[in-house]
């Protein structure tokens, strides 16, 4: 994406409409970001309960297997909603370039007048795709390895 030098000036309707919509971009990467933290953590949880009832006095091992699938399913779910999500978080990410772009904020001679400082955002915060943020790559990872645990685990229960 190119920042936009030229642009038909924007009436009042117009650029409200679009300031509301960066707005609205905004608030939806805020709530798909605490969205990937909060769902991770309620699968972790409710994994780690289903670890602690599976390895009670009284399971069999043919029981705690079975048991130990419902984690290991999660930990699959889990994965898929941290991706799922990541990706409606990189459309809104997408989404506030273009707004970005179309206000302005961009273009290196639009504020020169005021401050001579040059684009209101570096052209760097136009890269794409959108890279993964730490939290994605920390619940995948977690998950990937909890699964791994989950089947060792299961394994020392059959020892």
């Amino acid at each position: 994406m190119e920042p936009i030098t030229s642009r038909p000036p924007l009436d009042d309707h117009d650029l409200a409409t679009v300031r509301q919509m960066y707005g609205e971009a905004q608030n939806w990467t805020r709530h798909y970001e605490q969205l990937i933290v909060n769902g991770n953590v309620l699968i972790v949880s409710a994994c780690l309960i289903f670890v602690g009832l599976a390895f009670g006095d009284k399971v069999t091992a043919l029981q705690a297997s079975a048991l130990m699938i419902i984690p290991f399913v999660m930990t699959i779910i889990g994965i898929t909603l941290t991706n799922t999500l990541f990706n409606l978080y990189a459309v809104c990410i997408q989404r506030m370039l273009r707004l970005e772009n179309l206000l302005g904020c961009f273009d290196p001679n639009r504020f020169d007048a005021i401050d001579k400082a040059g684009p209101l955002l570096p052209r760097e915060f136009m890269t794409l795709p959108v890279k993964r943020p730490t939290s994605v790559r920390f619940f995948i990872g977690m998950h990937g390895l909890l699964g791994c645990a989950y089947v060792g685990i299961t394994a020392l229960k059959w020892l």
